[in-house]
C-alpha cells in the first residue's frame, strides 16, 4: 500500500501545481490612493470584526530611538484614536529591515500581544527579544518582560509569533548565543533558532527551546499552526554558502522539534545575507510557505505547500509573476484563502526601474490564485509590506516609504469578491 499511497501524495501534488498554473476569477479592487497613517515605520494591522482595526507601529522617540505604538479603529481605518506606547522602557525598540515588531492576539480576541526586539545603544550588535500583553477588550499593555532566557550580550531579534487554537503562544527569534560554527565565510556569524512558550496568555514564557542552527543572521523567522502541528520557517546556512528554506515542526506544543526539512532547492550560494525570510502561513490542514530566491539565475517569489504539517513539500511554484526585483513576502491566512504580499518593480517602467510598489496575491484551498495584482504607489519606493484579512473580502495592506531619511507608514484598503459567470 506504501507505493499507492506515494503516487496518491504525488497525483495531489501535481493537481495543485496545475491548479495554481489557472487564476481563478476574482475581483481585486482597491483604493485609488494609499493613506498616510504615521511618521514611523513597520505598520502592521489586526482586523475586528466588520469594522475593528488594529495598527502596531514604530515612531521616532524624542532624543532618539524608537518606540512601539498602538492605535484602534472603529470605521475599518477611516479614523484611528490616539495612540497608545506599549513598551514602558523609553526608546528600546529596535526595527529594522525585516526585524519588526509582531501584533497577534488570542483566540477569543480578548488580548493582544506584541513582540520585539529591543536595542542597546551602546551595543548596537546587543538586544533582547521583549514582550507584553494587553488582557480584556480596552487595550491597556502590561510591563514588557524579556523571553530570551541566556541573559547574554548578544543578539536576539528577527523575531516571528503565533497563537494556537489553545492559546498557548509561540514566539521564536534568531539568536546569537552561539555564534554557530557554520559557513558563513567570514561575514556576520551565524545565527541559532530559538523558540519559547508560554501557556498563561503570556504572563510569562517557559526555557527557551533549540531548533537549528547555522541560520542566515538577518532573514526573519516565520510560524505558523496546522493541524496539530507548530511549524517554523527559516533561511538557513549549508556548505558552499547555499541559503534555501527550511522547516521545523511540533506535534508536543513546541516542547521538542523535529529535523529541518528542506522545503526546495533552489541552491542559491551567496555569500553574504540576503536579508529576506519566509511567509508561513495554513489553510486547512495543507501549509504554504512562500520565499524569495535567485537560485538557478532567475530573481522570484516561490511558494510551496505540505500536505503533512511539514513533513513533505510539493515542487515550488513561481508567484511573483513577471514582476523584477520581487522580495519580502507575507503570508497571512484567514481560514478561508491566503493573502500573498510582496515589494518588486513593474518590468513594463522604465525598463524595469521605475519605482517599487506594493503587489498582492490570493491563494484559494483548491491551489488556485487570483491574478497578482499591483496594489500600492505611494510617492516613493514601498519597502516591508504586511497585509491583513478582513470579513467580507476586505484587505488591508500597509508599508513603510523613507524619503530623505524620514519614514512614514501608509495603508491602503481592498475589497476581494469572486466574479458572477455569465449566463446566456
Amino acid at each position: 500500500m506504501r507505493w499507492f499511497q506515494g503516487f496518491a501524495i504525488l497525483i495531489g501534488a501535481a493537481a495543485l501545481l496545475a491548479a495554481t498554473d489557472q487564476a481563478r476569477s476574482i475581483s481585486l479592487v482597491f483604493e485609488r490612493e494609499p493613506r498616510v497613517l504615521f511618521a514611523g515605520r513597520s505598520p502592521k494591522f489586526l482586523a475586528r470584526g466588520a469594522h475593528g482595526l488594529r495598527l502596531l507601529s514604530v515612531r521616532p522617540a524624542s532624543g532618539g530611538g524608537q518606540d512601539l505604538f498602538l492605535e484602534t479603529s472603529g470605521d475599518g481605518g477611516d479614523t484611528f484614536a490616539a495612540p497608545l506606547r506599549v513598551n514602558q522602557a523609553p526608546a528600546e525598540v529596535s526595527d529594522h529591515g525585516e526585524n519588526s515588531p509582531q501584533l497577534a492576539e488570542s483566540p477569543d480576541g480578548h488580548s493582544l500581544y506584541a513582540v520585539w526586539s529591543s536595542r542597546d545603544p551602546k551595543r548596537p550588535f546587543v538586544g533582547a527579544i521583549r514582550f507584553a500583553r494587553s488582557p480584556g477588550m480596552t487595550p491597556a499593555f502590561s510591563p514588557a518582560i524579556t523571553i530570551n532566557d541566556d541573559d547574554l550580550p548578544v543578539s536576539h531579534s528577527f523575531q516571528g509569533m503565533g497563537v494556537g487554537p489553545d492559546g498557548v503562544i509561540y514566539v521564536a527569534w534568531l539568536d546569537g548565543r552561539e555564534h554557530g560554527t557554520g559557513h558563513g565565510g567570514g561575514h556576520a556569524p551565524l545565527a541559532t533558532l530559538y523558540v519559547a512558550r508560554s501557556t498563561d496568555h503570556g504572563r510569562s514564557f517557559e526555557k527557551n527551546v533549540r531548533v537549528a542552527g547555522d541560520i542566515c543572521p538577518c532573514c526573519r523567522v516565520a510560524v505558523a499552526l496546522v493541524g496539530d502541528r507548530v511549524v517554523l520557517g527559516w533561511r538557513s546556512v549549508e556548505s558552499g554558502d547555499i541559503r534555501d528554506m527550511f522547516v521545523a515542526a511540533s506535534s508536543d506544543k513546541g516542547q521538542t522539534w523535529s529535523r529541518p526539512v528542506l522545503v526546495a532547492r533552489d541552491g542559491w550560494k551567496l555569500n553574504g545575507c540576503p536579508h529576506v525570510g519566509p511567509g508561513v502561513a495554513a489553510l486547512g490542514s495543507r501549509l504554504y510557505v512562500a520565499w524569495y530566491s535567485e537560485g538557478g539565475g532567475d530573481p522570484a517569489i516561490y511558494l510551496a505547500s505540505s500536505p503533512d504539517g511539514g513533513r513533505t513539500f510539493s515542487g515550488k511554484k513561481k508567484v511573483s509573476g513577471e514582476t523584477v526585483d520581487p522580495t519580502h513576502p507575507q503570508l497571512v491566512s484567514n481560514g478561508e484563502k491566503l493573502a500573498l504580499v510582496f515589494q518588486g518593480r513593474s518590468a513594463q517602467r522604465d525598463q524595469g526601474w521605475g519605482r517599487v510598489g506594493v503587489y498582492y496575491r490570493e491563494i484559494y484551498p483548491d491551489g488556485a490564485t487570483s491574478q497578482l495584482e499591483r496594489a500600492g504607489d505611494g510617492k516613493s519606493n514601498a519597502a516591508y509590506p504586511a497585509v491583513e484579512l478582513g470579513m467580507s473580502g476586505r484587505i488591508f495592506l500597509g508599508w513603510t516609504e523613507t524619503t530623505q531619511g524620514v519614514s512614514t507608514g501608509y495603508l491602503l484598503r481592498g475589497r476581494s469578491a469572486a466574479v458572477a459567470a455569465k449566463t446566456e
